[in-house]
């Protein structure tokens, strides 16, 4: 009986546990909600979290629950998704392609992406990529680990022999990823006027990353 009593009070805990869940992950969602409602209207610059904290209806301690910074809550709205960029890689791989042609549908899917954003949102997002780096870098990462957005396609590429024998893979893709994301920062800085040309700045790239490894 005293077993069958443990397991009735386990269950009681765990039932309890699935509307807790729920209530943090409403909570959390309303934080990036009012966020993204507020960059789009104040801007990020002009935005604090007590701006964000009053329109999600949440106290700034509940805020702090869930996100350290302001730029915590841009980090996890997901404006910079890989998932669009290899997909396109991937298809890209399944016929006859050059280097170029690989970054440039990479490029592509990030100017769809950014442009469901405002381009303060974006220029942000990008500078915090690059504090994100900086800090990670402190800490011993390697190249592989800063090379997210190009690696796994240059992999790709390197395998089907898109790349001299013995190219620095990594080294690559980390060219390429920088060049790309200073090309996105500018393009933000400049409110999406001119056309990012996602064709000529994979071709400049994939020429720059060849003949640093001729």
């Amino acid at each position: 009986m005293a077993t069958v009593s443990r397991g009735k009070k386990g269950d009681g805990r765990q039932s309890r546990a699935v509307p807790v869940r729920a209530r943090a992950e409403a909570s959390r969602n309303a934080i990036m909600q009012a966020a993204m409602a507020l960059w789009r209207t104040k801007g990020f610059a002009a935005t604090t979290v007590t701006d964000i904290c009053k329109a999600a209806g949440v106290s700034k301690a509940l805020f702090y629950v869930y996100f350290s910074r302001r730029e915590d809550v841009l980090l996890s709205v997901e404006v910079f998704t890989m998932r669009d960029a290899h997909q396109a890689a991937k298809i890209m791989a399944e016929r006859s392609y050059e280097l170029a042609d690989v970054i440039t549908v990479v490029v592509d899917a990030l100017e769809r992406q950014c442009r469901n954003y405002p381009p303060e949102l974006i220029f942000e997002a990008v500078l915090e990529t690059y504090r994100i780096e900086r800090r990670t870098l402190s800490d011993g990462a390697t190249e592989n680990e800063l090379t997210f957005l190009f690696l796994e396609p240059f992999q790709q590429a390197a395998r089907d022999g898109k790349f001299p024998a013995g190219a620095d893979i990594a080294r690559c893709a980390r060219i390429a990823q920088v060049m790309v994301s200073d090309s996105i920062r500018c393009w933000a800085a400049g409110d999406f006027r001119d056309p990012l040309r996602p064709e000529s700045l994979g071709r400049e790239i994939a020429g720059l990353v060849l003949a640093a490894q001729g």
